[in-house]
């Protein structure tokens, strides 16, 4: 005879489907953020060493302008401090949502605790799953 899965199962499971997704879409932001913030710390390290009166220039869309280094190392300070925020708010964001998909398996795993071997159907696990 087969088992059918509890409507309040399979409600939950759906959940722990659009939890993990979020959470695969949020670290991967917050890899793509912190990639940037390299790229970005590179280049203010690569500014510190030239000097002041160095030509430099700057992409604006499709065209480069010329720019003085002091603006541009004020423009790379502002996006990297917003960057660091950026990634602190997604590893915060990431761990809630670790916490949320932890707490749902838990919960599945106890409601087809019951059913024979459906768990292991289901491929229920951690957020890495």
């Amino acid at each position: 005879m087969v088992e059918r899965v509890p409507p309040e199962a399979e409600a939950k499971y759906n959940k722990y489907l659009q939890l993990r997704d979020s959470y695969n879409v949020v670290v991967q932001e917050r890899i793509n953020a912190e990639s940037s913030l390299g790229e970005i710390e590179k280049v203010l390290e690569k500014l510190q060493s030239l000097g002041p009166d160095a030509e430099l220039y700057k992409m604006t869309g499709f065209v480069l302008v010329k720019s003085r280094k002091e603006d541009l190392q004020k423009e790379l300070e502002t996006r990297k401090e917003d960057l660091e925020l950026k990634i602190k708010a997604l590893k915060n964001q990431e761990t809630m949502i670790k916490e949320q998909i932890d707490k749902i398996t838990i919960e599945l795993r106890q409601l087809l605790s019951g059913i024979g071997g459906t768990q292991t159907k289901t491929g229920i696990g951690g957020a890495g799953s």
